[in-house]
């Protein structure tokens, strides 16, 4: 709903949105004599999200001469509620009821779960410009949020403000053809996130039955751990822009430059589990950032039948923790390190493989011909994990990139995209010796240390890695991400046959990948090596499509 005031109130307005959702979703299954099952299992769940959104904006525009002024109010409110139920049963004397009658099973349980979310928040917004050269915005928003404690107000204040300057609007620009548009903004805020969901705030146990005296009992144990002190996670961001276009466009872009700094990240701190719990989330400590992104759009070639286009997208960033507790001190149990990104590899330095004739009872006993020789970094003559261990890398890439080359030829197209990823570092699951049960072969390239096959780089299939070492690898790539062919029919010989348009395209994806690392895709989570989770994993699919969109007209 919106409503406009006239007269001298023009450009007044009030809107008021109102958005709401209900979905049920039920699911039932039974397995039962035909699938070998011969007590029949059956299972059936219930679930159903009930979320509004009621928001309240009211707006004024006006403009004075040359000045232009617009002003934005919000007042905002969400909920959310989640319930689901579960029901259980084995032991039917027949098939014939399937999952609609749980009772006649000799064996039941059932599960029950609800959750509620909820966000209020206010906003104010000023805009200013003068004569589309000189732009400024100031904003302000107040959030509260049901995640967090119960200590705690729930609310954060988010101010922002940025400049524009539009140079190409200038007097001094109008008499030269190269530049036609040149904008430079900055802007400085603070912002919010909630990063946990509902109810980490309190501390829970679970239930589980455990034999007492012949008896099935119901007992209790740790769940979560809470914390009432959980709060909004905060940065200030500083961010300074150049957009610009040349030669009537034919070369156009932006650079941006960034500096964040992030207090009180919420994150989840392993502790002693002397406590009953491992780990509790927390605000913790301080990190930086700053990066540049370019993106850049130039048209290379421009005839009659010949076009040629590119676009190159570049991004940097340089994450480094800048406090933790207040201490300046490192947290090895977490592996977090002043000065350094918040996700690292830290390991031993392998130098090598022990091979035959050497003796390496001085440095590592234990130690045989074929397995991995490491570095003795603190010089004590011994491997140990308080003094051999160092930062190998970081699981974030230093920096990304992208590269399309289009092409047009008369009704011909063609697409190739190229993207880049590189400074990764990841510990690779595949040197680590598993067979997984014969669920995957091992890939060829490991090439295990064997006494005719003395490698350097990989042990034996003796290796017993009694130190958790995890084969940090570089996961840096580059990769052919995808090529498209296309030919659109002319037109005029589409309206002969009644069409409105015929298109025939071949495309590929992920078609090849340059990349040193061992296995299925470097590009992968570092808990998984495809796509999935440790049990249910793929490998990186390449795809060819040849496809034809036609229009009737």
């Amino acid at each position: 709903m919106e409503v406009k005031l006239p007269g001298k109130l023009e450009g007044l307005k009030y809107r008021m949105n109102i958005g709401y959702s209900y979905i049920p979703t039920r699911f039932g299954s039974y397995s039962g004599r035909a699938a070998n099952d011969l007590l029949g299992s059956a299972y059936t769940s219930y679930s159903e999200t009930n979320s509004f959104t009621l928001e309240n904006i009211i707006s004024y525009s006006k403009d004075f001469g040359k000045h232009h002024f617009d002003f934005t109010g919000l007042y905002s409110a969400q909920q959310r509620k989640y319930g689901t139920t579960t029901g259980s049963s084995t032991g039917f004397v027949n098939d014939q009821l399937s999952f609609n009658n749980l009772g006649a099973g000799a064996t039941q349980s059932s599960t029950s779960y609800a959750d509620r979310y909820a966000l209020n928040s206010q906003m104010g917004r000023i805009n200013y410009s003068y004569d589309s050269r000189y732009l400024f915005t100031v904003t302000a928003r107040n959030d509260g949020s049901s995640v967090f404690g119960g200590n705690t107000t729930k609310y954060g204040l988010f101010p922002s403000a940025a400049l524009g300057w539009n140079i190409s609007n200038e007097a001094f620009m109008k008499n030269q053809s190269i530049v036609n548009n040149l904008k430079l903004r900055f802007s400085y805020g603070k912002t919010g996130n909630e990063a946990i969901s509902v109810y980490r705030t309190i501390t829970t146990s679970s239930t589980g039955r455990s034999p007492f005296n012949g008896i099935s009992t119901i007992g209790t144990f740790p769940s979560n751990m809470g914390n009432n002190n959980l709060l909004w996670e905060t940065t200030v961001s500083q961010n300074l822009g150049v957009d610009f276009g040349l030669f009537n466009d034919r070369i156009n872009g932006s650079v941006e430059l960034y500096q964040n700094r992030t207090k009180g990240l919420l994150l989840l701190r392993s502790i002693p589990i002397v406590n009953g719990y491992s780990s509790v989330f927390a605000n913790l400590g301080e990190t930086s950032n700053k990066g540049v992104e370019v993106t850049l759009n130039t048209r290379n070639l421009t005839a009659s039948d010949f076009k040629w286009e590119t676009t190159l997208v570049f991004a940097s960033n340089r994450n480094r923790i800048v406090d933790l507790y207040g201490d300046k001190k490192d947290d090895l149990g977490n592996r977090w390190f002043i000065g350094k990104p918040i996700s690292v590899i830290y390991d031993y330095k392998m130098v090598g493989v022990w091979q035959q004739g050497e003796n390496p009872a001085d440095q590592d006993p234990s130690a045989v011909a074929g397995d991995l020789k490491f570095a003795d970094l603190n010089g004590d003559g011994k491997i140990t994990p308080d003094g051999d261990r160092i930062i190998l890398g970081q699981t974030a890439p230093k920096w990304t990139g992208g590269l399309t080359n289009t092409f047009h030829y008369k009704n011909f197209h063609l697409s190739v995209f190229l993207q880049t990823v590189q400074g990764v570092t990841r510990n690779n699951a595949d040197l680590t010796y598993a067979d997984e049960t014969g669920k995957r072969n091992t890939p060829i390239a490991v090439g295990y240390w064997t006494a005719d096959n003395q490698s350097n780089t990989r042990p034996s299939l003796a290796y017993r890695n009694t130190r958790g070492y995890g084969y940090a690898s570089d996961a840096s790539y580059t990769r052919i991400k995808d090529v498209t062919l296309s030919y659109n029919l002319n037109q005029n010989l589409a309206n002969k046959l009644g069409l409105g348009s015929l298109t025939v395209y071949a495309s590929g994806r992920n078609l090849y990948t340059f990349t040193n690392w061992i296995g299925w895709d470097p590009e992968a989570v570092q808990s998984s090596r495809g796509s999935g989770d440790w049990t249910n994993n793929y490998p990186l699919t390449r795809s060819l499509v040849l496809g034809l969109n036609v229009s009737l007209r």
